[in-house]
C-alpha cells in the first residue's frame, strides 16, 4: 500500500520522472509539447519548496504527485500536476493524491476547488468527472492546440 506525504527537495527528479512516464501517450495527441513536460528539475523545487506538492510512495519509490495552491482571497484552490507511473493506473493512488490536496486546500480555507485538464485527454476527463468535478469552461489554444477544460467542485 502505498503513502500519501508532502514532498521533499529530494522528490524533485522522481515526481519529473513520474510526470514524463504519465504524459508521454498525451503527448503523442499534440504537436506542441505539454507545458507540464517542459518543466525542469528547478521549476519542481522552487514549487516543492513553496509547499503544497504531494507524493505517494510505495516502498520509498514515488510512484504519483500533485500540486495545490491555495488562494484564499479567492476562496478556492487549484490543483495541478496530478500524475500516477502507468503501472499504478488505476489503483485509486489519483484518488488518494487528489484526496490529500483538497484536505490541504480546505485546511487552508479554499471552499471550492479548480483544475486545467487537456481536452483530448478523455481518461483525465472522466476522473475528475468521478471525482465530482464538473466542467465549466473550454479554453481554447489555437496557438499550440493545447485546448484545455476547466473543472470546478465545492469542498
Amino acid at each position: 500500500m502505498w503513502s500519501i506525504t508532502p514532498a521533499a527537495a529530494e522528490d524533485a527528479e522522481p515526481i519529473l520522472a513520474v510526470q514524463r512516464a504519465a504524459f508521454a501517450q498525451n503527448q503523442r495527441r499534440y504537436t506542441a509539447t505539454l507545458p507540464l513536460l517542459r518543466e525542469t528539475a528547478d521549476d519542481l523545487g522552487a514549487a516543492i519548496a513553496g509547499g503544497g506538492t504531494f507524493v505517494a510512495r510505495q516502498r520509498g519509490e514515488v510512484i504519483g504527485a500533485v500540486r495545490v495552491q491555495v488562494r484564499p482571497d479567492a476562496g478556492e484552490a487549484e490543483v495541478s500536476h496530478l500524475a500516477v507511473l502507468p503501472a499504478y493506473a488505476h489503483l485509486a493512488v489519483g484518488r488518494s493524491l487528489m484526496a490529500a490536496a483538497e484536505e490541504a486546500a480546505q485546511a487552508a480555507g479554499a471552499r471550492t476547488m479548480v483544475l486545467l485538464t487537456g481536452l483530448r485527454d478523455a481518461a483525465a476527463i472522466e476522473f475528475y468527472l468521478k471525482q465530482g468535478y464538473r466542467p465549466e469552461a473550454l479554453l481554447p489554444d489555437p496557438a499550440t492546440e493545447i485546448d484545455l477544460v476547466r473543472f470546478r467542485r465545492a469542498l
